[in-house]
């Protein structure tokens, strides 16, 4: 009868010992699909990150190159442009500017005759005025005025600006500053903005500086 008693209980134990293993099996393969769940994640996290560091940087191209220009693709020339601006407002120049304002490439330009001023601005694309708007001149600084023909073209005064530094153009403008007859060139570069200022005559770069 002990015999029995004892044959049981062991065999009682070897079928809990089989169990606790089965449990003991289930819970290492439970703990494993989690471990594979948190990779499969963690790995899914880093791939979205990855792409929206890569849609970032295209947004970031993109609209770098909506405001910037190459000057092959500039189609009026500042001569045409002073041209028209003077057909609108007959004066003396005294600054030209090119920039993109409102989605266009313009020119703006800064004309004076006797105590009159006047801002003209042309459109880059057909020459054709924008805008003009005249005011009363306070400063009858006569120095102040400047005449194209004197600086060098402003594609030289570019491409002179990208051998010191590597970027598109985003604007450039040629005026009288402080008694220097100046090209002030914006570049967009990897590291930001960088302006240049130029001697208009040599192309000699003057200053460079972060915007």
């Amino acid at each position: 009868m002990k015999f029995k008693i004892i044959s049981l209980l062991l065999a009682s134990g070897i079928v809990l010992a089989a169990c606790g293993n089965d449990d003991d099996q289930k819970n290492t393969n439970n703990a494993d699909n989690d471990t594979k769940t948190e990779q499969t994640t963690d790995n899914n996290q880093n791939s979205h990150d990855n792409d929206r560091d890569d849609n970032d940087d295209q947004n970031t191209n993109q609209h770098t190159k909506t405001q910037t220009i190459d000057v092959k693709d500039v189609k009026t020339t500042p001569e045409d442009a002073i041209k028209t601006a003077k057909s609108s407002f007959d004066g003396d120049v005294k600054q030209v500017e090119y920039k993109k304002e409102n989605g266009q490439w313009v020119y703006d330009i800064d004309l004076r005759s006797n105590n009159e001023e006047a801002e003209v601005k042309v459109s880059d694309k057909d020459n054709k005025v924008l805008n003009t708007n005249k005011e009363k001149e306070m400063d009858n600084d006569n120095d102040k005025t400047i005449n194209y023909g004197d600086a060098i073209d402003f594609k030289e005064a570019v491409k002179k600006s990208q051998e010191q530094q590597k970027g598109d153009l985003k604007k450039w403008s040629l005026d009288n500053d402080d008694g220097q007859f100046v090209y002030n060139i914006e570049l967009m570069t990897d590291n930001g903005e960088q302006e240049l200022v130029l001697d208009a005559k040599s192309g000699k770069v003057l200053q460079q500086e972060n915007d």
